[in-house]
């Protein structure tokens, strides 16, 4: 069972960041074909993220009286898919963002129950979370080189069409979901200690500290997330090497979750935070230089911390503190968190970019910087988890 469990939640990951892999590095590539500004590009990136503020919330209470979280999934990723076909005939700026915004926030919803999923073969079953989430890891870089090669080879257009490809794989892999209907999940709290109250657990300021400090860091990737691949080819890199970079990045966020539960023994999930805002420091200020090929390469590598370390740190605080029961409320507070201070990010990356290029990096440091501000007072007030 817990095998079964487990390969199941991994082929889902596989499936689901295939999207992600496409859609992240070059999607913006697709819209700047269309004729878009840079000020649009940002919007049309932001949009859904700013959506899932509203619709977070929603959606975890959705999932946690759903029949199963697999019939949750299915329910946000088969609308998505059709959505986004509509956009096809779409080639003027409000089309796509009103299309692009409804399918993608759809599509976005689904991970936090998903996770929440993930979370209960944790409890039950004792199973790695970063060996079950390694999928998605791998996914992504695979998808970065291939996509990455086709497009330097076919039209900017094929990119909507391997979205559309990716976004079916979505609802493929939600399918082969594993089943824990409301009766098990609460067997499952029944067998544990009598919990805080679900509305006290996520009042907690350590838990809430852990929280917003990731969605900070995460939030100082929305340049990165918008124009990274546009920049990258303004500087004349191709698109295989484009792909590489994001492939790289992953390749180090992959080893991130293979040895995550090692990495959280030892340092918890605040030092895994304190690695990824220093990361995250070092990373703005070096892609700020446009420094070339190799440090570019080793830069994006830093995405093991800036992004693995953190995510690997948030998972775990709520994996320690929240009951099963409210675990896709707590996603869900997470996702809205990070959606509000990405949305506000990215849409400031559009204005940014087109007024500094490259130089926009410099102004996602303070992010980093904050977050280790709020950790150092958090850790001297309050245990972390």
């Amino acid at each position: 069972m817990e095998r079964r469990f487990a390969r199941r939640m991994l082929l889902f990951y596989g499936g689901y960041f295939v999207c992600g892999g496409i859609a992240v590095p070059f999607f913006p590539v697709w819209l700047q074909a269309q004729g878009l500004t840079a000020v649009e590009i940002a919007s049309v990136t932001a949009i859904p993220t700013l959506i899932r503020v509203f619709l977070t919330p929603l959606a975890g209470l959705f999932a946690d009286r759903a029949p199963n979280r697999r019939f949750a999934t299915i329910a946000l990723t088969i609308p998505a898919f059709f959505i986004f076909l509509l956009m096809w005939p779409a080639r003027t700026y409000w089309p796509i963002l009103l299309i692009s915004g409804a399918s993608f926030t759809l599509w976005a919803l689904a991970l936090p129950v998903a996770e929440a999923l993930a979370l209960t073969g944790v409890r039950r079953f004792g199973l790695d979370y970063g060996r079950m989430r390694l999928g998605g890891s791998v996914a992504y870089v695979i998808t970065n080189v291939g996509a990455g090669t086709l497009i330097g080879l076919l039209h900017p257009e094929a990119i909507f069409w391997l979205v559309v490809l990716a976004l079916a794989l979505s609802v493929v892999v939600s399918f082969n979901l594993p089943v824990t209907p409301p009766a098990v999940r609460a067997a499952d709290d029944a067998a544990r200690p009598v919990a805080a109250p679900v509305g006290k657990v996520l009042r907690q300021p350590a838990f809430l500290a852990l929280i917003v400090v990731g969605a900070i860091i995460q939030s100082s990737h929305a340049v990165l997330y918008s124009f990274g691949s546009i920049h990258w080819t303004a500087l004349g890199f191709s698109g295989v090497e484009i792909g590489a970079f994001w492939a790289m990045g992953v390749c180090c966020e992959i080893l991130v979750f293979t040895f995550s539960q090692r990495l959280v023994g030892i340092f918890g999930p605040y030092g895994l935070l304190v690695a990824g805002g220093l990361a995250a420091i070092v990373r703005w200020v070096g892609l700020a230089q446009n420094p070339g090929f190799i440090i570019t390469a080793l830069l994006s590598c830093l995405h093991g911390l800036t992004f693995g370390a953190v995510y690997v740190g948030n998972q775990h605080a709520i994996a320690r503190t929240v009951p099963e029961k409210a675990t896709a409320s707590a996603q869900g507070l997470f996702a809205m968190v990070s959606a509000v201070l990405m949305a506000g990010t990215t849409g400031l990356a559009g204005v940014l970019y087109r007024g500094f290029n490259g130089e926009a990096f410099l102004f996602m440091i303070p992010l980093p910087v904050l977050a280790l501000l709020i950790l150092f007072v958090y850790r001297r007030l309050w245990p972390m988890p």
